[in-house]
């Protein structure tokens, strides 16, 4: 283990306070997976949705290749789709307000618990009412709501200021993981036969939810001074490095509210994550109608990008605090990062439509676009932290609002495209080069107006920045 002043990447590899991160990662995975596997499972669950020609340029389908229980037409697919946005886009703020005041433990808790609850609820209100689906999906938004908020509070409170990037991107990477392991597996349990096969998904990822929760209780701690798991001596490295929290009397609103550079950061995150969740929604449905790819396959098929910006986000955070260490300019650091994160992604998507009909080639060119995506993802939620040493929960909900209203715009954005040409490939097309453009335009506001010290307000132990 490190001594108290100097910091070692080997020790910072054992140390008790990376497993926080590692641990609060595998929430976020079964998050997501439980957020996520509609996206597949909806193909299975729905009929056949006819286009205007009634044909794919890539696979001759018919009425009898989905063979779906529930007859529910693109717009109503994309209401449910979104419909878990709504309630983790409006509670965003004041679930936030709730984590600054009872804690980053409690948040997550509370958040996974509720989700799994819901998700386990899933099928059953699918099956007495649509109406009922839609309104189980908004609670299980409300519920994750917690989560995001919950972890950059308890990561501000275990790790030094220079560890912030690679401990953030450890957590946040749980994103990628839960839909890396939700899309296949989400496909496969929909092919069986037992019980209709997609309800089975939702029980699998909601019982290990409830698990993950017993484990997060007795294991963590609000603060690294009271987990008795903790060394002495990594409590004395925490302490010296991280950033004093003093006790909030009063929240400044008129200065978080006003103050542009947090408008900035969500700029920028509103083009990220639009982009990130038009595949997200959308992906499963983009293999099976427009190239014909089977829900076996598709399943695969989907997750192979978010294998590839799992790579590039735990690649970026690392590389970010190496830089940091290097040269003082943090500022200069994100900028890189984030152009380099955004332009890249638009050459893939601008090679997707001479690749045609070949999935396999597509959905490489796909993930290399999510690759890169990842130098980008991590630099809004980094610059947040270093900017809002203190009312971190707050903030991040003002961020994680303007991300995740692109979560309720997407399944819409893609349904303005594609309705009635959902099987022809060109229509995919113009989409994915429009969300790219937008991401390449909001990034760019944020690499020319990024901030990245604390107004006085906003700081911690002035020391500690």
């Amino acid at each position: 283990m490190e001594n108290s002043d100097k910091y070692s990447f080997t020790g910072l590899l054992f140390s008790k306070r990376i497993w926080v991160s590692i641990l609060d990662m595998i929430g976020l995975a079964l998050l997501y997976s439980m957020r996520t596997c509609i996206s597949v499972a909806i193909v299975k669950m729905t009929k056949f949705i006819p286009s205007e020609s009634n044909i794919t340029e890539c696979a001759i389908l018919n009425q009898s290749s989905q063979k779906g229980e529930f007859d529910w037409d693109q717009s109503l697919q994309s209401t449910i789709l979104s419909s878990f946005y709504y309630g983790y886009t409006v509670f965003m703020i004041p679930t936030g307000i709730l984590a600054d005041k009872f804690g980053g433990k409690m948040a997550i808790l509370c958040s996974v618990f509720a989700s799994s609850l819901f998700t386990i609820l899933t099928p059953l209100s699918t099956y007495i009412h649509v109406d009922l689906l839609i309104i189980v999906r908004v609670l299980a938004g409300i519920s994750q709501c917690p989560f995001y908020q919950g972890s950059v509070i308890i990561l501000n409170r275990w790790c030094a200021t220079f560890e912030i990037s690679t401990y953030l991107v450890i957590a946040l990477s749980g994103a990628y993981v839960g839909t890396i392991i939700s899309q296949p597996l989400t496909g496969y349990l929909s092919s069986i036969d037992f019980m209709h096969g997609w309800p089975l998904a939702f029980y699998v990822f909601g019982v290990l939810g409830i698990i993950w929760c017993f484990a997060w209780y007795m294991l963590i701690t609000e603060n690294p001074e009271d987990n008795k798991y903790v060394t002495h001596t990594e409590k004395l490295f925490i302490q010296k490095h991280s950033i004093t929290k003093p006790e909030l009397d009063s929240i400044p609103w008129f200065q978080i509210f006003t103050y542009i550079p947090l408008y900035i950061i969500c700029v920028s995150e509103v083009g990220i994550s639009l982009y990130f969740y038009v595949f997200l929604s959308e992906l499963p449905t983009y293999l099976s109608n427009a190239l014909g790819v089977s829900l076996e396959s598709e399943g695969l098929l989907s997750a192979l990008p978010f294998i590839s910006i799992f790579v590039g986000i735990n690649i970026s955070g690392p590389l970010a605090d190496i830089l940091t260490r290097i040269t003082s300019s943090k500022k200069n650091i994100r900028r890189l990062l984030m152009g380099f994160g955004s332009v890249t992604p638009l050459l893939f998507i601008l090679c997707v439509d001479p690749a045609g009909c070949n999935s396999v080639l597509v959905v490489f060119l796909i993930s290399g676009s999510m690759l890169f995506l990842g130098a980008s993802y991590a630099q809004t939620s980094c610059n947040l932290m270093e900017t809002f040493p203190v009312h971190t929960g707050i903030a991040y909900g003002l961020l994680n609002t303007a991300a995740n209203i692109q979560g309720i715009l997407a399944p819409y954005f893609v349904e303005l495209f594609t309705k009635g040409h959902i099987h022809e490939i060109k229509y995919w097309q113009y989409m994915f080069i429009t969300s790219s453009m937008v991401l390449v335009m909001t990034t760019t506001v944020f690499a020319i107006f990024i901030k990245t010290d604390p107004p006085k307000w906003a700081r911690g132990n002035d020391t500690m920045l």
